[in-house]
C-alpha cells in the first residue's frame, strides 16, 4: 500500500495533486497523483463551455472565482484525505543520480493519507516536530534538491521571489500582510510537479499525441539591452549575460543571492523575461531550460491541464465520440488561456495592490526602510519591506534641478551632486496613500540620498 500524501498552503480549499514516494526495483519510484477532472467534465457539456470560456481560476485577496463549480473543485475532484478519488497518475522510477529511467501514466484511484501543510512540513524538515512521515520527507526533500540541482545545471532559472499575503478579518479588512518565501517545503512540491510536467509533455511528444504545451521563449534583444544598464549600475559582470545564455541569468541571481539588491535584481531579470505561454507546438521552456514542457498537474483551476489528461487518456484508453472536435480546437484553446491567465494574472495583482493600499493608509506619516526599485526623470520608485511600491516625484527629492540618466538609470542633482539610483537605500516617510487609484506617494525621510 503506498503511502500518498498532499502538501498545500495552509489556507487551501481545493487539493489537485498528491505525491508518494517508495523504492521499487532498486529504484526511487516518485508518483504524482492529479485530480482526475475529466471523468467529470465531458468535452462540450454545459461546465466544460463554461470552464473553457474561464480557462482559469481568479485568485484574488478576499474570494477566488473557480474555473469549475465548488462542488467538484473543493469537494467531488478534490483529493481530500480518507477518501477514495479519482485521479491520473505519473509514476516516474529514477536511479541514484535523479534521472528519469522509465516512467509510467494511467488512470487511476487513490486515498490520500494524509494532508500537509507547507508550514508544518518545513517544521518536520527542521527537526521541529516529530512526525511518522518524517524519514519520508526528507528522503523527499534530498531527492527534490537533487532535481533542482540538476535543472541548473542544463540552465534553468531559480527566482527567489518573495510573495506578499494581505490577510483579511471577517470584514475583509488587511489584518497584516504576511511574505512567503522560498521554502523546502514549497520546492519538494515544485520540483516534483516540474518532472511531471516534464514527463508528460515528452510523452506526449514521442507519441504524436495532439497537446497543448506549456512554452517559454528566450529574452527578446530588446529586454537583454534594457536589462544590461541597471545590472552593470549595480555592480554585476554583465558580459555572458548579453548573449542569452540562460546559465548567466541564474549567474547573476546567485551573486545577488544574500545581498541588499536581492530582490530588486530577481525583479529586473525576472521583467526581462517572456511571458510563458500556451502551444501546440513545442517550441520549448526557456526559465526551465525543458524541451518539452506542459500543464499536467492542476486541472481544477486551469483549462489546458484538464485537456491535457482529455489527450492522454484519448492515447492511453480510447477515443472520445467527439475526440477530432477537440483536437481542432487545441489551437484556440491555447491561444484563449494564454490570454485569460494574463486577465486573471492583472486582476490578481491588482487586488493585492489595492488591498496593500488599504492596509498602509493607516501608516500616513510614518517612515520605513525603502530600496530605490524604478528611477525616471520625474521621479523615483520605491519598494518597502513588505513589497508595497510607491513613488516620490523628482519635487520632493529638492529644489536643485536633477539630471536623469536613462542608460545608468539615476537622477543627479546639478548642485548638491545627491544622486538616486538603482538598488539605493532610501528611508522614506509615507506622504499619501490613496486605494482607490492603488497609489502610494513617498517622501525622503531626510536630506539627500547618495
Amino acid at each position: 500500500m503506498r503511502d500518498i500524501f498532499t502538501i498545500d498552503p495552509t489556507d487551501a480549499k481545493d487539493f489537485d495533486d498528491a505525491i508518494s514516494l517508495d523504492e521499487v526495483d532498486g529504484m526511487l519510484r516518485l508518483g504524482v497523483h492529479i485530480a482526475d477532472v475529466s471523468s467529470y467534465v465531458a468535452w462540450d457539456s454545459h461546465i466544460d463551455i463554461c470552464a473553457r470560456d474561464r480557462a482559469t481560476s481568479v485568485y484574488l485577496v478576499d474570494r477566488v472565482l473557480p474555473m469549475l463549480p465548488e462542488k467538484l473543485s473543493n469537494d467531488v475532484c478534490s483529493l481530500r484525505p480518507g477518501e477514495d478519488r479519482l485521479t491520473m497518475t505519473c509514476d516516474m522510477y529514477l536511479d541514484a543520480s535523479a534521472n528519469v529511467r522509465r516512467y509510467e501514466i494511467y488512470p487511476s484511484v487513490i486515498c490520500s493519507k494524509r494532508r500537509f501543510d507547507y508550514d508544518e512540513v518545513q517544521e518536520i524538515l527542521d527537526g521541529k516536530r516529530d512526525d511518522p512521515y518524517a524519514t519520508k520527507l526528507a528522503r523527499f526533500d534530498a531527492l527534490a534538491k537533487r532535481l533542482l540541482s540538476l535543472r541548473l545545471a542544463r540552465g534553468a532559472i531559480d527566482f527567489e521571489t518573495v510573495e506578499a499575503k494581505p490577510v483579511l478579518d471577517e470584514r475583509g479588512m488587511v489584518m497584516r500582510v504576511d511574505l512567503r518565501h522560498k521554502t523546502d517545503a514549497t520546492s519538494m512540491i515544485e520540483e516534483a510537479m516540474i518532472l511531471a510536467n516534464e514527463t508528460v509533455a515528452r510523452h506526449a511528444h514521442a507519441n504524436d499525441v495532439p497537446f497543448v504545451y506549456r512554452v517559454h521563449e528566450p529574452p527578446s534583444a530588446a529586454a537583454l539591452e534594457a536589462l544590461l544598464p541597471p545590472l552593470r549600475e549595480l555592480g554585476y559582470n554583465v558580459a555572458e549575460l548579453a548573449t542569452g545564455n540562460p546559465a548567466a541569468f541564474q549567474d547573476v541571481l546567485d551573486e545577488a543571492h544574500g545581498t541588499r539588491e536581492e530582490p530588486l535584481v530577481n525583479y529586473l531579470v525576472l521583467r526581462s523575461m517572456e511571458r510563458a505561454a500556451y502551444n501546440t507546438e513545442p517550441i520549448g521552456h526557456f526559465g526551465l531550460a525543458s524541451t518539452f514542457y506542459c500543464h499536467f498537474t492542476s486541472p481544477i483551476r486551469r483549462y489546458p491541464d484538464l485537456v491535457v489528461h482529455r489527450m492522454l487518456k484519448a492515447q492511453l484508453t480510447r477515443r472520445p465520440e467527439r475526440f477530432d472536435q477537440e483536437v481542432a480546437a487545441l489551437p484556440w484553446i491555447a491561444e484563449h488561456s494564454s490570454n485569460m491567465e494574463r486577465v486573471a494574472e492583472k486582476a490578481a495583482r491588482e487586488s493585492q495592490e489595492l488591498k496593500i493600499v488599504e492596509y498602509m493608509e493607516r501608516s500616513v506619516g510614518q517612515a520605513f526602510p525603502a530600496v530605490v526599485s524604478g528611477v525616471t526623470s520625474y521621479g523615483v520608485y520605491v519598494r518597502l519591506e513588505n513589497t508595497a511600491e510607491g513613488f516620490l516625484p523628482v519635487r520632493a527629492l529638492g529644489r536643485e534641478y536633477f539630471a536623469f540618466d536613462p542608460v545608468l538609470h539615476r537622477l543627479t542633482g546639478e548642485d548638491t551632486g545627491t544622486v538616486y539610483r538603482l538598488g539605493q537605500r532610501l528611508p522614506v516617510i509615507l506622504a499619501a496613500a490613496d486605494p482607490r487609484a492603488g497609489r502610494l506617494d513617498f517622501r525622503p525621510a531626510r536630506e539627500g540620498g547618495r
